[in-house]
């Protein structure tokens, strides 16, 4: 049990510190703002105030968590023990830095709801993020604070006990694009051939003949590869299927399309499926819940999580109409154009919503990275891209995060040049991940 007083216990206090004590640390919380329970109290105790009491570790705070609005915040930077640390404090506060603050500020993603310079898609660029700029997009901050205040408390109560989060891994795969050739319909397949005969792209031409006519499987079929993979190494894969209508970034076969539907319906026997909400279903509460009922009718089951196409999310009105919409878990929070820890933290989180001053019950899953990124946006060589990701499953492991990848169905295939070699990249990652 620990005791935690306050002088004013606002929702984004109690929030912030039950992630941090009850979530990170397993520790149970007493909240109090009894000067005089606080200082006859024999518990491991934390004083979060602007001023010390005679006992207990202090933690000079800032205004944020007190705060009921969103404004423009002077994060402070600086360093403690070789962790960046933000939101600086006095000299009487037994660590220099606010690690609740600076840990509310991440996982809100409280710079996500002021003004930013968006990017072609409409997404906050990882550019932007205080944490690119620090230059530690690659830590999970938050949990290295958590450990922080772990050991601070080890030192004031020798006998207290943390019950941390155990590693997790569970690969995810996006189906962006079901099929390389088949099931497109007339119109796209004659098209489909007349660009390969205008571009002289005739290896394309046998590939799509050798589907087309003779009935040779889909490249962008791959599930038979990560099934295989799965019974080799003893892992799960969570698949998030886009099921909409066609558009200019939702090029996949139609929710209408019956290859599609038994696609995911053989998928979801073996894996656990959820929903890839489609580009322009951001912006259109009745197509997400079109998406999201059709495919749901298809597999005759609830659909509980969801990933973004595009990781094209705004805060707080795509993860309310996940929530009005029964979704329990999602999984967009990460970067396109950059790997790292997009809310500074390996474990996950509760969605809160800022402009509400609400947490809600909606699970954030975060991820370090996707194959496109090593691909298209940092167009590192697989051997590159392992380094990277071999240091993330350290990460993870230390931490006791939950490590979630996201890789595509049709880099599996290997069909282009960019993509070969990478399914040596997946075995490995899942060798040393599992």
């Amino acid at each position: 049990m620990l005791l935690f007083y306050t002088s004013t216990l606002s929702p984004r206090i109690k929030y912030i510190s039950r992630l941090i004590f009850q979530d990170l640390l397993g520790l149970s919380i007493r909240y109090t703002q009894d000067k005089e329970e606080y200082l006859q109290s024999t518990l491991p105790k934390i004083n979060y105030s602007r001023d010390p009491l005679q006992s207990g570790i202090f933690l000079q705070s800032v205004n944020l968590l007190f705060e009921s609005d969103i404004s423009e915040q002077d994060v402070k930077s600086g360093t403690y023990k070789g962790v960046v640390t933000m939101f600086s404090t006095g000299r009487q506060s037994l660590l220099p830095f606010d690690p609740l603050a600076a840990s509310f500020f991440l996982v809100s993603r409280y710079e996500e709801y002021m003004p930013f310079i968006a990017d072609a898609h409409g997404r906050f660029p990882a550019k932007e993020s205080v944490m690119y700029r620090l230059g530690t997009l690659n830590k999970p901050l938050v949990n290295a604070y958590a450990e922080i205040l772990a050991t601070l408390l080890e030192e004031h109560n020798p006998n207290i006990v943390f019950s941390r989060p155990s590693y997790r891994f569970y690969n995810s795969v996006d189906i962006d694009n079901a099929a390389a050739f088949l099931g497109k319909g007339i119109f796209r397949i004659i098209g489909g051939y007349m660009q390969d005969i205008l571009s002289l792209n005739f290896k394309q031409i046998g590939e799509r003949s050798r589907s087309l006519v003779f009935g040779k499987k889909d490249p962008f079929d791959t599930f038979d590869y990560v099934l295989a993979m799965q019974k080799k190494y003893k892992f799960s894969t969570i698949y998030f299927a886009l099921f909409a209508r066609m558009g200019q970034y939702d090029r996949s076969l139609t929710r209408y399309s019956t290859r599609l539907q038994r696609y995911v319906k053989g998928i979801a026997d073996f894996c656990e499926m959820g929903i890839h909400p489609s580009y322009r279903s951001n912006e259109n509460f009745e197509w997400l819940e079109e998406e999201i009922t059709s495919l749901q009718r298809v597999l005759k089951k609830d659909i509980k999580k969801s990933r973004q196409h595009f990781l094209k999310i705004h805060f707080p009105s795509t993860f309310r109409n996940l929530l009005q919409l029964e979704i329990s878990d999602d999984y967009s929070i990460g970067y396109a154009s950059e790997h790292g820890f997009r809310a500074g933290i390996c474990t996950p989180f509760r969605f809160y919503d800022i402009e509400q001053e609400v947490e809600t019950p909606l699970i954030m899953h975060p991820f370090p990275f996707m194959d496109g990124t090593f691909i298209y946006y940092l167009k590192l060589s697989p051997d590159e891209a392992l380094k990277h990701i071999l240091e993330y499953i350290e990460i993870y492991r230390h931490y006791g995060g939950e490590f979630i990848p996201i890789w595509h169905n049709r880099i599996y295939s290997e069909k282009e040049e960019e993509w070969k070699g990478w399914n040596k990249v997946f075995e490995e990652m899942v060798k040393a991940a599992v």
